[in-house]
């Protein structure tokens, strides 16, 4: 190595070590169950520090994933490990190079994805679950629903008088969904 650093320039060489600390550092890895062999698949740019805050918050019970923290709770730290699956240099592709791997192997205990705009969303099981308790809620406390409608009434929208914000289909897709939503009612 260090024969090798005497062709890099000072900025060249500054750029390789760079390189290899993100490649170090950058990728995709596994959170998984050693008892049923459900797995997590999650994707960082400092990978060390991603198990850190994983672990910290999984032992606290405070992780925003409650699949996972339930399973935690429930099997223990000692059987769970942390695996690096993919070391990756270029930060763009991490991403999607973790949807692949959410998408061929269908980990148990991911519940959001990553779209190709890179935002997350939830799958489908998910936007249902998540659904169904929202009506729940409102179902079983009538005075929740009636406070929700009463601190938006007379609020004007939030995309009032703006033009051009959803494309042609997601316009279409929103009609069909409140005509569903009429009918439904009826």
């Amino acid at each position: 190595m260090q024969t090798e650093e005497l062709f890099y320039s000072e900025e060249g060489l500054k750029e390789r070590q760079l390189k290899l600390k993100i490649l170090r550092n950058c990728g995709i890895y596994i959170i998984q169950n050693k008892i049923n062999n459900h797995i997590y698949i999650g994707s960082s740019v400092n990978i060390k520090q991603r198990f850190s805050q994983h672990k910290s918050t999984l032992r606290h019970n405070t992780h925003r994933n409650k699949h996972l923290q339930n399973a935690w709770n429930k099997y223990k730290e000692e059987n769970f490990e942390f695996i690096i699956i993919e070391y990756h240099c270029d930060i763009d592709k991490v991403l999607s190079r973790e949807n692949r791997y959410i998408r061929i192997y269908k980990p148990e205990y991911n519940n959001i994805l990553v779209n190709s705009e890179g935002r997350f969303v939830h799958s489908e099981e998910t936007r249902r679950k998540i659904g169904i308790k929202s009506r729940e809620k409102f179902i079983k406390n009538p005075a929740l629903k009636e406070q929700w409608v009463n601190i938006h009434k007379g609020k004007e929208p939030w995309n009032k008088g703006k033009r051009g914000i959803y494309s042609k289909e997601t316009l279409e897709k929103m009609s069909q969904a409140m005509k569903n939503r009429i009918n439904a009612n009826k």
